[in-house]
C-alpha cells in the first residue's frame, strides 16, 4: 500500500448539511475506502497533458470529492476569526474554496471508467513522458462529471479497485435515495447549493450567505426585504430568554449582521447563522409568498377538492383527480393509496395534505412522459433489427467542428454512456506509424488509433455485458494491408464479442439475439472474394515491413498531422477500395450505392443504403412514390442517414422526417448540444434508454389533437447549468416536430412540420415561476408515431441575447394527459441542477380522428 498523506482540506470536508438523503449515505460509510477520508495521494492529468501530485479526499457526509494541493506554499486559508461584538461572538466568513483545486459533487458524477485511456486529458498525458515511464492504461481512472472529466493515475491496484468500488457505491446509494418520493427536490437543491454559499464551512448561513443562496437558486428578493425576512425569521426561532440579551446587544449601526449562535461540543458559542433545516423551512415560507401569495398547486387543490380542505383521502383522489382530471377511467383506490403512501407526510397513511399533493404534482411519478414507456422491456426486442430505431452517431470521434477539432476516445466513451449503439469510424492508413488511424479526411482534425477505439468499445461491453448490440460503421479508406490489420485487431481485441455472419439471412436477427455483441457495417465484396475464412494473421505487411499484432501497440493520444490539411496526403477513396477478405468475412452489413428502390429491395437483407441528409431529400423529391417506397424498403432492409458535409460547425438536422420514412440509423453529431440532439435524446429515452426503440409508424392511423397549458416551474437552473449568475426571467417555448400527411408537399422538405408556441416572460423568478394567466396552446398532430413535443425554457435577458436554461423532448406517443410534470435533462443526463428542474403543465389529448 502506498504512503498516504492526510489532506489539509479534511479540516473543511464535512461542511454539507445533514439531510434525509445524507442519513442514508451514512449507512454505507463502512463500505468506503478509509484512505479517502484521510486523503489519498494521486497523480492528476491536466488538460495540457502534464502530471501533478494531488490529494483526493472525501467529505465525511460522502457528498463531495476534493482535489487539493499538497504543496506547503498552497494557501490554506484562515480559520474563521471570532470577535466579540457586545455580548455576542460574531463570525467573519473566509472562503475556504481556495483550499481545493477541484470539488466534485456526487450528484454531478455521470460515470467512472478505468483500465484504458479514454479521455482527452489522458490522451494528452500519453504524449508526454511521465517521469520517464510510459503511461500504463491499467493504472488510470477517469471521473466524468458534468461536461468535463477528472483524470488521474493511481498505481496501487488495491487502492484503485477500492476507490472505484467506493465511488460506485456512493453514486448508487445517492441516486437510489434521491429517487425516493419522500425526498423533496427543493431540499436536494438546497443541499446541492449549500457548499457554494457556506464559505466558512460552519454549517450555518449568516445574512451574507443567505443572500448568496437566494441568487444561487434563482430567487429574486430586494436586499432590504431579504434582510428583513432573515431577521424576522431568526427572531421567531431564537427569541427564547437565553437569546434575547444577545439579540438586543449584538448589533451596532453599520456592523454586519450574523444571526443564530451555534453551540459547539464544548457548549461555547461558535458560529452564527441559520442551519440547513431552518433554511429549508424559511424557503418554504418565501415560496408561499411569491406570486402574490397565490400558489398554483394551492389553486389546483382548491379546484379539485374545495377551498376549505387541508387534506384528502384516497377516495377523493380517485374520483376528483385520477378519473376526472387525469382521464384515467380505470383508476383504483389502490393507486390513490400508493400516492398517499409515497408522498404523504401526515403519517396516517389515509390522507395527503395540500403541500404533499403539490410535491406529487411536480414529481417523476406524475411525469408527462409515460413512466411505463420509459421502463426497459425486453419483450419488445424480439423483432428484426429493421423494425427498430437505433441510436446512432456521426463522425463519433470528433469533439467539435468538422474541420479542425480534436478527435478523441472520450467522444466514444461519452456516446456509449449516452445510449448510442451505432458508432462511426473513418479509417485510414497511418503516416509512418504502422497503425490504422481514424480522423476526418481532407481536414486538419487530429488522429487517433483504430485499435484504441476498439478497446474502448470492448471495455464498455465488459462492464455492461447485457447491452444491446453495438454497430461499428466503418468508413474504410485503408489499403489492403491495413484492412488486414483492422481485421486482426477486431478479432484479437473483441474475441467472442465480435459477431460473425455465418450465412445469407432471410431476416435480420433481433436486438435481443445479438445482446452483448459488436456488429460491423461497411462495404464488403461479393462473389468468390466474399468467402468466409477463419484465418487470423498475427502480423501484416506495412510499407514492405512486417508488423506484429501480438504486441499491444497503442496510439492512445491523437496522432499529430500538423496544421496541413489531409488532402495533401495520398489517400484511397472508400468507394474504390478493394476490401480485404479478412475484413469482409466479419462485416455484417454491406453498404451499397443507392440506385432505385426496386433494385435495392431485391438485395439481401444485410445490404443497406447510407445517404446524407441532402441525398435523402433528393431521393424523396425524385418521385412522389418514393415516400411510400422508402417505408416499404425499410421494413426488411436498413437505412443510415447522416448530416451533410456542408454542416462544418457540426450542427444537426431534424431527425423526425427520417424516422417517418422508417430509417433506422439516423446519425447525428453527438458533440453538439442543440435542439435536434435533444429530440434524439427524447426519442431514445423510451425502453430504458437501451438504444433500440420499436417503430410504430402504422399504429396511429389518424390525427391527434393536443391542448397544452404551461402552469408553473420549479427549481429552474441558471443558463447552461452555471452555478451562479443573475436571477433568471424565464419563458417557455413549445415546439411540435411533426410530419404532415394531409397536405400535398411540393418538396420533401415541406413534409416536416414544426409548430411553435411561446408563453410570456415571468420576471426575476427561476425558483417558482407561474403562468397562471397563460393561454392554452393547441396542436394538431398528423404523425403521432414519430412526432416529438419539445419544451425549451429560455432566460429573457433584456438588451442581450436570450440564453437557454434547459430543454427536453417527449415522443407524442408517450404523452399522458392531465396535470403533469415535465422533467429536464442536460445531454440526456439528469445531473446537478438539471435533476431538480420541473414544469407543471395541463394536457388534453383527443382521441384519434380517422382519415376521411
Amino acid at each position: 500500500m502506498q504512503q498516504r498523506r492526510r489532506s489539509q482540506s479534511h479540516l473543511f470536508a464535512a461542511s454539507t448539511p445533514s439531510t434525509q438523503i445524507g442519513a442514508e449515505l451514512q449507512s454505507i460509510k463502512s463500505s468506503i475506502l478509509p484512505a479517502l477520508f484521510e486523503g489519498l495521494e494521486i497523480k492528476k492529468a491536466k488538460s495540457n497533458g502534464k502530471i501533478s501530485t494531488r490529494v483526493l479526499s472525501l467529505s465525511d457526509d460522502l457528498f463531495k470529492l476534493f482535489l487539493s494541493r499538497t504543496s506547503k506554499r498552497q494557501l490554506l486559508g484562515k480559520r474563521a476569526v471570532s470577535t466579540l461584538v457586545g455580548a455576542v461572538m460574531a463570525t467573519k466568513e473566509v472562503d475556504c474554496t481556495q483550499l481545493h483545486v477541484k470539488v466534485i459533487d456526487i450528484a454531478d458524477i455521470l460515470f467512472v471508467q478505468s483500465g484504458f485511456i479514454g479521455s482527452r486529458k489522458l490522451e494528452a498525458a500519453a504524449t508526454l513522458a511521465f517521469r520517464g515511464e510510459k503511461l500504463d492504461p491499467a493504472q488510470v481512472v477517469s471521473i466524468f462529471h458534468g461536461t468535463t472529466t477528472t483524470d488521474f493515475i493511481l498505481k496501487d491496484d488495491e487502492d484503485r479497485k477500492a476507490l472505484l468500488s467506493s465511488i460506485q457505491i456512493i453514486r448508487d446509494a445517492y441516486h437510489k435515495a434521491s429517487m425516493k418520493p419522500n425526498i423533496k427536490r427543493e431540499q436536494l437543491l438546497l443541499r446541492y447549493a449549500w457548499f457554494d454559499v457556506d464559505l466558512g464551512r460552519h454549517g450555518v448561513l449568516d445574512l451574507a450567505g443567505f443572500l448568496r443562496l437566494l441568487r444561487r437558486i434563482n430567487v429574486y428578493i430586494k436586499q432590504e426585504k431579504a434582510t428583513k425576512i432573515y431577521r424576522d425569521y431568526y427572531t421567531e426561532l431564537h427569541s427564547e430568554p437565553q437569546y434575547r440579551h444577545s439579540l438586543g446587544q449584538r448589533m451596532r449601526r453599520g456592523s454586519k449582521m450574523s444571526l443564530r449562535v451555534d453551540r459547539g461540543s464544548n457548549g461555547h458559542r461558535d458560529h452564527c447563522g441559520i442551519n440547513f433545516h431552518e433554511c429549508t423551512e424559511l424557503f418554504q415560507r418565501i415560496k408561499s409568498e411569491q406570486n402574490d401569495g397565490k400558489q398554483v398547486c394551492d389553486l389546483i387543490f382548491n379546484e379539485l377538492f374545495g377551498e376549505g380542505r387541508e387534506s384528502v383521502t384516497a377516495e377523493n383522489i380517485v374520483q376528483y383527480f385520477l378519473i376526472e382530471r387525469q382521464g384515467n377511467n380505470d383508476a383504483t383506490t389502490d393507486e390513490a393509496k400508493n400516492i398517499i403512501r409515497l408522498y404523504g407526510s401526515r403519517g396516517d397513511g389515509e390522507s395527503i395534505d395540500r403541500m404533499s399533493f403539490g410535491e406529487y404534482l411536480f414529481s417523476s411519478g406524475n411525469d408527462l412522459f409515460d413512466p411505463a414507456k420509459q421502463r426497459f422491456d425486453e419483450r419488445v426486442l424480439n423483432e428484426s433489427l429493421s423494425e427498430y430505431f437505433i441510436n446512432s452517431s456521426h463522425n463519433t470521434y470528433l469533439t467539435g467542428d468538422q474541420i479542425q477539432s480534436k478527435s478523441s476516445l472520450e467522444a466514444y466513451a461519452v456516446a456509449l454512456h449516452r445510449g448510442c449503439k451505432c458508432l462511426e469510424l473513418d479509417c485510414f492508413d497511418g503516416d509512418k506509424t504502422g497503425a490504422v488511424v481514424v480522423y476526418h479526411s481532407y481536414t486538419a482534425t487530429s488522429k487517433i488509433a483504430f485499435v484504441d477505439i476498439v478497446r474502448v468499445v470492448k471495455k464498455y461491453i465488459v462492464a455492461n455485458p447485457e447491452t444491446l448490440p453495438i454497430i461499428l460503421s466503418l468508413d474504410n479508406h485503408c489499403s489492403s494491408p491495413f484492412q488486414e490489420m483492422m481485421a486482426v485487431i477486431l478479432k484479437k481485441e473483441l474475441g467472442e464479442i465480435l459477431y460473425h455472419p455465418t450465412s445469407t439471412l432471410d431476416k435480420l436477427p433481433s436486438p435481443r439475439d445479438l445482446a452483448g455483441k459488436v456488429l460491423l457495417k461497411g462495404r464488403r465484396t461479393s462473389g468468390k472474394d466474399d468467402g468466409l475464412s477463419e484465418t487470423t494473421k498475427a502480423s501484416v505487411d506495412i510499407n514492405g515491413r512486417r508488423v506484429s499484432l501480438n504486441d499491444r501497440i497503442s496510439f492512445a493520444s491523437p496522432l499529430k498531422n500538423g496544421t496541413r490539411f489531409a488532402k495533401d496526403v495520398t489517400e484511397t477513396p472508400s468507394n474504390s477500395v478493394n476490401l480485404a477478405p479478412e475484413l469482409a468475412e466479419i462485416t455484417t452489413f454491406n453498404t451499397v450505392r443507392f440506385k432505385d428502390f426496386s433494385s435495392a429491395a431485391a438485395l439481401p437483407v444485410t445490404d443497406m443504403v447510407s445517404v446524407s441528409e441532402s441525398k435523402f431529400l433528393r431521393i424523396l423529391n425524385q418521385n412522389e412514390q418514393n415516400v411510400t417506397l422508402w417505408k416499404s424498403y425499410n421494413r426488411q432492409h436498413m437505412t443510415r442517414t447522416y448530416p451533410s458535409g456542408t454542416r462544418l460547425d457540426s450542427s444537426n438536422f431534424n431527425p423526425v422526417l427520417h424516422w417517418s420514412e422508417g430509417c433506422q440509423m439516423v446519425s447525428l453529431n453527438y458533440q453538439t448540444d442543440d435542439s435536434e440532439m435533444a429530440i434524439n435524446d427524447g426519442r431514445f429515452r423510451e425502453n430504458g434508454g437501451c438504444g433500440y426503440v420499436k417503430q410504430s409508424l402504422n399504429n396511429y392511423p389518424g390525427i391527434m389533437n393536443l391542448k397544452i397549458k404551461v402552469l408553473a416551474g420549479s427549481c429552474l437552473p441558471h443558463p447552461f447549468g452555471e452555478p451562479s449568475g443573475e436571477v433568471t426571467s424565464p419563458y417557455v417555448i413549445l415546439r411540435l416536430h411533426d410530419v404532415t400527411t394531409t397536405t400535398r408537399a411540393q418538396k420533401s422538405e415541406e413534409l416536416l412540420k414544426v409548430e411553435e408556441r411561446k408563453t410570456h416572460t415571468v420576471q426575476d423568478n427561476g425558483f417558482c415561476p407561474q403562468w397562471t394567466d397563460a393561454k392554452e396552446f393547441a396542436f394538431k398532430v398528423e404523425s403521432p408515431g414519430v412526432a416529438m413535443l419539445q419544451f425549451t425554457i429560455i432566460h429573457s435577458d433584456e438588451g442581450f441575447i436570450d440564453d437557454k436554461m434547459c430543454l427536453t423532448a417527449i415522443p407524442v406517443r408517450c404523452l399522458r394527459q392531465g396535470l403533469r410534470s415535465v422533467q429536464f435533462y442536460d445531454r440526456n443526463c439528469q445531473h446537478g441542477s438539471f435533476a431538480f428542474a420541473r414544469l407543471l403543465v395541463s394536457v388534453e389529448i383527443e382521441q384519434h380522428i380517422p382519415w376521411k
